[in-house]
């Protein structure tokens, strides 16, 4: 793993989806998961969630720490993040501390926040992408005129 995760070993992590697991529903646990198949749900107030290389996940994190080398539809709050070079996000990030390395296909919004700010995304607005294109196409239609 990466600078954010040193006090991970490599092995303890409480629950595993493996490659050729597939699981739908929200994970609700304390301990640590490893994504190496397919998820498609929530994980909620986990130590440490790793998407591995062949894995996918859709849904939203919430942990202590974050690290995604495969790829995740969804939504990232979390004190550190690490987004490898093998990895495709598309979602939102919220974190204290964040790392992406080079070659990582990221289309995310991301914020650092402080201490003194929120951990969640409830209390903020979603963003959304297909509304800010209409409105630029619909104002660039209106610069041709």
């Amino acid at each position: 793993m990466g600078f954010l995760n040193k006090d991970i070993k490599n092995g303890d992590y409480v629950s595993v989806i493996s490659e050729e697991c597939y699981f739908q529903g929200t994970l609700d646990l304390q301990g640590s998961v490893r994504v190496d198949g397919k998820l498609e749900g929530n994980v909620d107030n986990a130590q440490y969630v790793t998407v591995s290389k062949n894995g996918f996940m859709k849904g939203n994190i919430s942990a202590k720490g974050v690290v995604i080398i495969g790829t995740l539809e969804g939504d990232i709050c979390a004190e550190s993040v690490e987004i490898l070079s093998t990895a495709k996000l598309n979602g939102n990030v919220r974190s204290k501390k964040i790392l992406i390395e080079g070659g990582a296909e990221v289309n995310a919004s991301i914020k650092v926040v402080n201490k003194e700010e929120p951990e969640n995304f409830e209390d903020e607005e979603k963003i959304d992408y297909e509304e800010d294109e209409k409105k630029e196409t619909s104002k660039d239609k209106e610069k041709k005129k």
